[in-house]
């Protein structure tokens, strides 16, 4: 973001490094900023030290990994259809899958409660946009009905909310009563 911020390719460098911030990233970057420092780094350009940072801490294999994570990935409870698809969909360009091996991965990792539903209707969904599409669906009608019921468990409470009154202390200001000695003894009370 400050790429035009500084006219020295050096400055450039520095700047990158300092966002290397936690762990073996920032034991490399101090040891790449003090070569910088010293006038003895072997990167000239901000390419040279990215294309050095990819080589370091990159993964060699990125359609492997991918693979591996797309086989494990699953819509797990509490996450939404949405965000399933969104981290599917982030895996598969870094993949060669087919359209047919990434329906299929897809599938895969959906919940049995979504896939019962899919199979019950009267035809399948082709295409990977289409599963996406119909898998949305039934994952927004299904968070639609569990609030309904939510809401009409509240409002049919055997038991009605009530609000808890406030109980406030007040300080003793009374005064003791001045009684009359006199209409006691009138009255049989002794004095």
């Amino acid at each position: 973001m400050n790429i035009n911020t500084f006219t020295d390719k050096r400055m450039k460098i520095l700047d990158m490094l300092t966002f290397m911030c936690r762990g073996m990233a920032q034991v490399w970057a101090a040891n790449e900023t003090n070569a910088v420092l010293a006038n003895m780094s072997m990167f000239n350009t901000l390419a040279e030290l990215l294309a050095a940072i990819e080589r370091t801490f990159g993964d060699p294999d990125h359609e492997r990994m991918a693979h591996n994570l797309l086989h494990v990935l699953k819509m797990t409870a509490g996450m939404t259809a949405d965000e399933y698809t969104a981290n599917f969909e982030m895996l598969t360009w870094r993949t060669s899958f087919n359209e047919a091996t990434m329906e299929d991965a897809y599938i895969q990792g959906l919940p049995q409660s979504i896939l019962q539903k899919v199979y019950s209707q009267t035809s399948l969904p082709s295409g990977m946009d289409n599963w996406k599409m119909v898998v949305h669906n039934l994952n927004h009608l299904q968070r639609g009905f569990t609030e309904l019921k939510q809401s009409i468990h509240l409002s049919q409470s055997p038991f009605p909310q009530m609000q808890t009154p406030i109980v406030t202390q007040m300080a003793d200001t009374s005064v003791p009563m001045d009684i009359d000695q006199s209409k006691l003894s009138r009255m049989g009370f002794p004095t």
